[in-house]
């Protein structure tokens, strides 16, 4: 890839800042299989990015989907479910119950290990990794960035948060992470391609 073809929404993803945690958690996904070779355009350019933007953010990648209230329709990285709560449990049983089902959801690979999608804000850091690598793999330093970007220049200086060194070391390791969760959600699909699993109606 030469300079003139990374474009800026492969690299800036300052508008992220402002996004739901799911959103960018999404985001960092669809950004790793595009390493991995979905063939997407990236997130953002996507059509989802776009509407949940010209909304503010609004109402998108809420997490949580009221029970008969799900689109048909998911979104990648997104599965409908309904759910029957007892509530005249306790709550403490509720949320055991809960969080040993969510478990069993998380076993199926759609989701990464910590701590790539551990803590709120890790996986904005590690979006902000996977811009250090694509910057690098062009040839900019951090201080050839801020000149050749100028309009980019806060995203840029955020940059100097992150260690640029490892950085690398870092986005590998997460690749190589999602690579081995694509496969265990392809074997619980029975073989069938992830690319056409995760991205049908993307």
């Amino acid at each position: 890839m030469s300079k003139k073809e990374l474009t800026n929404e492969e690299w800036d993803f300052s508008p992220m800042e402002k996004a739901p945690r799911t959103m960018i958690q999404r985001a960092l996904l669809w950004e790793l299989d595009r390493d991995l070779g979905s063939g997407r355009e990236p997130y953002m350019k996507s059509g989802e990015f776009r509407r949940a933007a010209s909304n503010s953010f609004k109402g998108s990648a809420s997490g949580v989907v009221e029970a008969g209230k799900a689109n048909e329709k998911t979104l990648p990285f997104e599965d409908s479910f309904n759910l029957r709560i007892d509530w005249s449990q306790p709550r403490e049983e509720l949320v055991e119950q809960f969080s040993a089902w969510l478990e069993s959801k998380e076993r199926s690979g759609k989701m990464m290990d910590k701590p790539a999608l551990g803590k709120p804000r890790d996986a904005l850091t590690m979006l902000r990794k996977m811009a250090i690598v694509r910057l690098k793999a062009n040839g900019y330093s951090l201080r050839t960035a801020g000149q050749i970007f100028p309009e980019k220049k806060r995203f840029v200086e955020s940059l100097k948060k992150i260690n640029w060194t490892t950085a690398s070391r870092e986005v590998e390791k997460a690749v190589n992470l999602r690579r081995n969760n694509l496969k265990i959600i392809e074997r619980s699909l029975g073989g069938k391609n992830w690319k056409s699993s995760l991205y049908q109606n993307a």
